[in-house]
């Protein structure tokens, strides 16, 4: 195993070229900026991966933080977005402005996405009027945590250990763990191994509070927000004890990261850290006895990758839905995109014809007038009786698998290219 993490150490850690290069760009960036927010009584900062130096080799995103004068602003911070477009106006000839909790901007600068998020500058969470606004009090907690116990290679290794298991990103369309999720986790059980051999015995449900806000679980679900509480993991956040950071975690994600870790501490191997790229070639060549649906989709380039990459995820569910509406039988599915090429997705269904006629089950004889109901509604079909409840039989006008196809071909909804 320390073989394993001396060898994956030294290919996270960006080169000296290309720190010197991010660090240059964030330097232009203050500049640029800066010059321009000082007479707003505002002040950019970079944060996210970039400032903790937390962040991997060919990073292509820089976060910053637009912070306003608190007592200037803080009965207008509704106004900040606006007065920060004034700013980024000036600086940037093409950006995008962005609509969340607060609106933010993202721009291009030398070949990286910048993003700028206004807050007001806090010194307490307490004092917020946007949840955007504690952001940088979660980058100073976990920057003195990180610098305090040595662990930024160890959030590098399990960033990269996530990355490679598919369970990184806090996007709506991946909803696994974010960054800042992964950074608490580390700092939290103390090292990537550490971490690693508690994820391995997470049961169903885990709660983790690194500052210890809770005397215990019962008072944890009685304070914390219910809706936060739906995920298999909870992270209470070392800032807003109130919130659970790692909400967003689908129990697929949390399941996928469980099996990872398990195959590492099992088996150690570079190979945990290697980040699959899936292709259309690759899914093709798969030897299987199931029909096969590969399709490509392109992604809305004039949105944010999270709107493109839910509205694939779109696609991909309403494909799924068609197929079981149609009583295909799917025996795999799934879908990948690289957030640079087109996307695919892929069915895999059992190739068996269907019968010629489909079976519309309906309530018990004896329920009367539910009976009546099923009867009037489908008056044009022999309605039968079979164990004490009705049925009608439809006709199918989708039988095979190919001819399922042609039918998506049509769907004026769909948007995609079948390979």
């Amino acid at each position: 195993m320390k073989k394993v993490l001396e060898k994956i150490s030294k290919e996270i850690i960006p080169s000296k070229q290309e720190q010197r290069q991010v660090n240059e760009v964030s330097q232009e960036i203050l500049s640029l900026i800066n010059s321009k927010a000082e007479k707003f009584q505002a002040r950019l900062i970079i944060g996210g991966s970039v400032a903790k130096g937390t962040w991997l080799p060919g990073i292509h995103d820089i976060d910053c933080f637009l912070q306003f004068d608190y007592e200037k602003y803080k009965n207008k911070s509704e106004q900040i977005s606006d007065l920060a477009e004034k700013i980024v106006r000036v600086c940037f000839k093409n950006y995008q402005r962005l609509h969340g909790s607060r609106d933010y901007f993202q721009t291009n600068y030398l070949g990286y996405d910048i993003e700028i998020i206004p807050v007001l500058r806090l010194t307490k969470p307490d004092r917020m009027k946007n949840i955007t606004d504690v952001s940088p009090l979660h980058f100073v907690w976990l920057s003195k945590k990180t610098k305090k116990l040595k662990l930024k290679n160890d959030i590098r290794i399990a960033k990269k250990f996530f990355k490679s298991a598919n369970c990184y990103g806090a996007e709506s369309f991946i909803r696994g763990f974010s960054g800042h999720v992964i950074e608490i986790l580390i700092v939290h059980f103390g090292g990537f191994i550490n971490l690693l051999k508690q994820i391995n015995r997470w049961g169903d449900k885990i709660i983790v509070d690194p500052e210890q806000r809770y005397m215990d679980e019962k008072q944890l679900m009685l304070l914390m927000n219910e809706s936060k509480l739906t995920s298999p993991i909870i992270v209470v956040d070392p800032i807003q004890p109130e919130r659970n950071a790692a909400a967003i975690v689908s129990e697929e994600k949390f399941k996928i990261i469980k099996q990872a870790a398990k195959k590492f501490l099992a088996k150690p191997s570079t190979n945990s850290f290697v980040e699959k790229k899936i292709t259309a070639t690759q899914i093709k060549a798969r030897k299987t006895k199931n029909k096969l649906i590969l399709f490509s989709v392109k992604p809305n380039k004039e949105v944010t990758m999270d709107v493109a990459g839910c509205q694939i995820l779109k696609q991909f569910e309403y494909i799924e839905r068609l197929l079981n509406e149609y009583d295909f039988k799917i025996v795999k599915k799934n879908w990948f995109w690289d957030k640079h090429n087109d996307a695919i997705l892929w069915f895999y269904i059992n190739p068996t014809i269907l019968s010629a006629q489909f079976r519309h089950q309906g309530p018990p004889a004896e329920l009367k007038e539910h009976a009546n109901a099923f009867r009037k509604q489908w008056k044009k079909f022999a309605v039968k009786t079979s164990n004490g409840k009705l049925y009608v039989d439809f006709p199918r006008k989708i039988r095979t698998v190919d001819a399922v196809v042609k039918e998506l071909k049509k769907d004026t909804n769909l948007n995609i290219r079948i390979l």
